[in-house]
C-alpha cells in the first residue's frame, strides 16, 4: 500500500482525507511544515498532500527544504488560496483547489501515484468481474 504524508494544520481537513483514503493509502499526519519535515525519515512518503497556510513552516518553506534535504516524493498541494485562473507555478507539484469534493484531488493523487489508481482500477474490475458471475433476482 501507498504510504501518504498529510501536512495540514487543520484537524478537520485531516480527517475529512483520513476517512477519504483510509484503505487506498497508509496515511500519516502532519501539523504543520516543521513536524512534516520530522516525520519524512520514519515514513517515507510515495506522496505527500500539502497545504500551503500553516503555522510556523508554511507549504512552500516546505518545499524548499525538501529539496534542500534531496526528497522527491510527489507532492499534491491542496490549497484554498488560489483559484483556477490564480494557480501558481511550483514545478513539479500538482495543485488542486480546496474543496470538499475531492474529486480534483483524488486525479492529482492518481497522477502522482500510478500504482494507487492502477491498483484502484484492478479493485473495481474484479469487483465487477465478479458481480456478473452472480444472478440477480
Amino acid at each position: 500500500m501507498a504510504t501518504m504524508l498529510v501536512v495540514d494544520d487543520d484537524p478537520a481537513w485531516r480527517a475529512l482525507y483520513q476517512m477519504a483514503f483510509d484503505g487506498r493509502f497508509e496515511i500519516w499526519e502532519a501539523m504543520d511544515g516543521q513536524h512534516g519535515l520530522s516525520l519524512l525519515d520514519s515514513v517515507n512518503p510515495d506522496v505527500i498532500l500539502l497545504d500551503l497556510r500553516m503555522p510556523r513552516m508554511d507549504g512552500l518553506d516546505f518545499i524548499r527544504r525538501l529539496d534542500l534535504r534531496g526528497v522527491h516524493a510527489p507532492i499534491v498541494v491542496c490549497s484554498g488560496t488560489f483559484t483556477d485562473g490564480e494557480k501558481p507555478s511550483i514545478p513539479g507539484v500538482q495543485l488542486t483547489p480546496k474543496t470538499p469534493d475531492l474529486r480534483d484531488l483524488w486525479d492529482a493523487l492518481c497522477a502522482a501515484v500510478p500504482e494507487v489508481a492502477r491498483t484502484v482500477a484492478q479493485a473495481q474490475h474484479g469487483v465487477l468481474a465478479g458481480e456478473e458471475t452472480y444472478w440477480r433476482d
